[in-house]
């Protein structure tokens, strides 16, 4: 007769040693938050997976699906890798790498704040479907100098108040950042602060004056704000 056998108790007992011993063996794995090797694949189906301020790293093939990954601190796709968004959610607290292929399709970025950091970076060119960041400590948002991000979807920027705004930068001082929100896209912006951001080609950036939005215009910025105001006053000055 086997061990296993004979009593219930100890067939439990060893059951438990077992699963012990394996999810020890399998910490190292996890203590760098979901990382995927060049030629892997990682589905996620309609899972949801709190990585607790890890990163999210890939140089294979990420599929969001339907599912959910929330609490990443930093997203880097790796050259050749991808990350498939289908109509997934991703949160991250951090930086936003690109250097490979992001495919939004339907679905949504989101930058949140915590992991104790007060400023995300944006490296890389991105065709965004829903992005937000929103933010009640004042963080800023820094982008790569030069770089296009498009928006299909929705495009939410959202600090908490006139002062505790999120700040929009570009990674380098007094360079650009290209912004466009297809004419499609729907925006929701509130206590911003934005400095070298050229918006030109898509939708007008907060169709107001900033003080209507609780926001500050930094300079250096295009299609942002009251500039259909301004237009419209050039256009009459020159009239007359």
């Amino acid at each position: 007769m086997s061990l296993l056998s004979s009593k219930p108790h100890t067939r439990v007992a060893l059951q438990l040693a077992v699963m012990f011993a394996l999810v020890f063996m399998t910490i190292p794995a996890y203590c760098t938050g979901i990382s995927v090797g060049n030629g892997a694949s990682f589905q996620l189906g309609s899972a949801n997976i709190d990585v607790n301020c890890l990163d999210l790293i890939t140089a294979g093939q990420v599929a969001l699906g339907d599912g959910q990954i929330t609490g990443i601190n930093h997203v880097s796709i790796e050259n050749p890798g991808e990350i498939s968004g289908d109509t997934g959610k991703l949160f991250f607290a951090g930086d936003w790498w690109n250097a490979g292929v992001f495919t939004a399709a339907q679905s949504s970025i989101n930058s949140q704040d915590g992991c104790g950091l007060d400023e995300s970076l944006i490296i890389g060119d991105n065709d965004f479907f829903n992005f937000s960041v929103v933010t009640s400590i004042g963080k800023t948002l820094s982008i790569e100098a030069g770089s296009l991000q498009t928006f299909a979807g929705s495009l939410s920027l959202q600090g908490l108040n006139s002062g505790q705004q999120l700040k929009i930068r570009s990674a380098e001082s007094g360079q650009s950042v290209l912004f466009r929100l297809s004419a499609q896209g729907t925006q929701d912006i509130y206590a911003v602060d934005v400095k070298d951001n050229d918006a030109t080609g898509g939708q007008l950036m907060v169709p107001g004056s900033p003080a209507e939005f609780a926001s500050f215009n930094s300079g250096n910025n295009k299609n942002w704000f009251d500039l259909i105001i301004d237009l419209i006053f050039e256009d009459s000055f020159e009239s007359n």
